[in-house]
């Protein structure tokens, strides 16, 4: 049985799916059957007394060791698996044609169904039609011209030989296709178990992941809330003092005062840019400086508010009104109208956040609902769990992203999801939450590359061998289970994707996944 099981495996190559594994076992096996039934076919016409018909069945064997040694040699299954086709439809009615007609020979022409049924398992429905096609036409040919071949050959096969040879093609084919037809339904049942049992990994490594990342996105959700409150309660406090204000706004000032006042505010435009606390003490200090130069009373307090809520210099506007009576009130209103306006771009900025983040968390969690594969660009793709994994990578880490304008790829974009998690958590974790990642994507002919590298510790070159190895872990017990990368290494496999890695222990290390533009 290992005997078999190695010859059956002579043309798989690294990488292979399940499925094409079996699509390969399926064809030597068909090669190998046909050939045992070429060695029977042989010594019976040998037997028989007919040396020169006995070259078609040998024939088929040395025709067959041949593309299987090719196999082995260049691993080439799309053209072998045509080869074999080929020469197990033809062959048979050859040899039908060179022994006399389909009574002298028992019907040997039905070996050649074993070709198209063959043909089901390691070539697509359409290609199994054209050779199903094929198969009838020599079929009706054999029929028209069967008295040609009897008149040709001069057959002397007795009604009892007749009868035997058709018995033998009859028991032995039924057989085979039996055979063939069990090894099938075993595979796609047991295909099917591993591609279920794989996507029920993917999905709870995938949770696994989110679980101990939802302290970060809680935190990331609830940043956005907090600003969100805290604009609100000012706002309601700052109309509950504008009102009143504008009351008195509209009583007491002339209307030379209000021109001044509408001109000042009118004409504010508040500033946007985010200060640290060292560059906002500063503009303090001149904002100070210059209100004092104009002999403005509590020139502290105005100073403050009107850098707080975007002011840092003294314009003409402002140089005009300050010289007024109600210098200090009209202030306060202007800190108040412009306070209003900065909190609701604050809310607004904090809401465009949190569905950020709810976005990602949904295409995070996606799976389509008919099982397609779909367009995905790989950059928004990226970017959702560069969005998840937000409050992680703030901490420490400066991510700098690479990417070109390259087209959609078709694949699964939660599955994805999952390849690109699993390469930036390592990466972090290889960093020790400090350190450098770059995110590259680009173009190389007709696939494209995705690209990620760290500065972390490197791979050791003693374990570069076994990373991809399922249960594999340098991490401590409690910490991995070991199947992240071997998961991984499915998906993209599954994607028609290769992943592949350099690393220099000690200077970080960098992982390539190449998934092709179409499949």
């Amino acid at each position: 049985m290992k005997l078999v099981n190695n010859i059956a495996r002579i043309g798989n190559v690294p990488g292979d799916d399940e499925n094409i594994i079996h699509q390969k076992q399926f064809l030597v096996y068909e090669g190998v059957l046909m050939s045992l039934g070429g060695l029977m076919w042989g010594t019976i016409v040998l037997f028989l007394d007919r040396q020169l018909q006995s070259i078609v069945p040998y024939g088929y064997i040395v025709l067959t060791l041949c593309n299987l040694l090719y196999f082995y040699k260049s691993k080439n299954f799309m053209f072998v698996r045509s080869f074999q086709t080929s020469i197990s439809l033809l062959l048979p009615f050859i040899f039908q044609a060179v022994l006399g007609g389909f009574h002298a020979s028992g019907g040997v022409m039905l070996w050649a169904m074993l070709a198209v049924a063959a043909s089901l398992s390691y070539q697509n429905m359409k290609s199994s039609i054209y050779w199903l096609v094929l198969y009838l036409v020599l079929a009706i040919l054999c029929g028209v011209f069967d008295s040609a071949f009897i008149l040709w050959i001069h057959p002397t096969t007795s009604m009892e030989v007749s009868m035997m040879l058709y018995t033998v093609n009859i028991v032995v084919i039924s057989a085979i296709i039996f055979a063939l037809l069990i090894f099938y339904i075993l595979r796609n049942n047991t295909y099917l178990l591993l591609k279920q049992t794989h996507l029920k990994l993917v999905q709870a490594e995938k949770m696994a992941v989110l679980g101990q990342i939802s302290a970060g996105v809680a935190h990331e959700v609830n940043t956005p809330l907090g600003a969100i409150k805290s604009s609100a309660e000012e706002s309601s406090k700052a109309f509950g003092e504008i009102l009143p204000d504008f009351i008195w706004l509209t009583q007491l000032l002339s209307d030379k005062e209000k021109e001044m006042f509408v001109e000042f505010v009118s004409t504010t435009k508040p500033s946007t840019l985010t200060l640290s606390t060292a560059e906002e003490r500063e503009i303090k200090k001149k904002m100070r400086a210059r209100l004092e130069e104009l002999a403005i009373p509590n020139f502290r307090f105005i100073a403050d508010r009107m850098v707080q809520v975007g002011i840092y210099d003294v314009t003409p506007a402002f140089e005009k009104i300050s010289q007024q009576e109600h210098f200090e009130k009209l202030m306060m209103i202007t800190y108040n109208i412009l306070n209003q306006q900065r909190n609701n771009q604050t809310i607004q900025m904090a809401v465009d956040k949190a569905s950020r983040i709810i976005k990602a968390l949904k295409n995070y969690l996606h799976t389509s609902a008919s099982g397609d594969a779909e367009a995905i660009n790989l950059a928004d793709n990226i970017e959702t769990v560069l969005t998840i994994y937000q409050n992680r990578l703030k901490q420490g880490i400066k991510v700098f992203k690479n990417y070109d304008d390259v087209p959609d790829i078709i694949g699964y974009p939660d599955q994805l999801n999952q390849v690109w998690t699993n390469l930036i958590v390592n990466a972090v974790q290889a960093m020790d939450g400090k350190g450098i990642l770059v995110i590259g994507i680009k173009r190389i002919d007709t696939i494209v590359e995705v690209s990620i590298k760290d500065t972390g510790r490197g791979i050791p070159l003693e374990i570069q061998d076994k990373i991809f190895d399922p249960f594999f872990t340098t991490k401590v017990s409690g910490e991995g289970s070991g199947l992240g990368l071997d998961i991984i290494k499915r998906i993209v496999e599954d994607h028609g994707a290769t992943i592949s890695f350099e690393s220099t222990e000690g200077e970080g290390a960098t992982f390539y996944v190449q998934l092709p533009i179409t499949r």
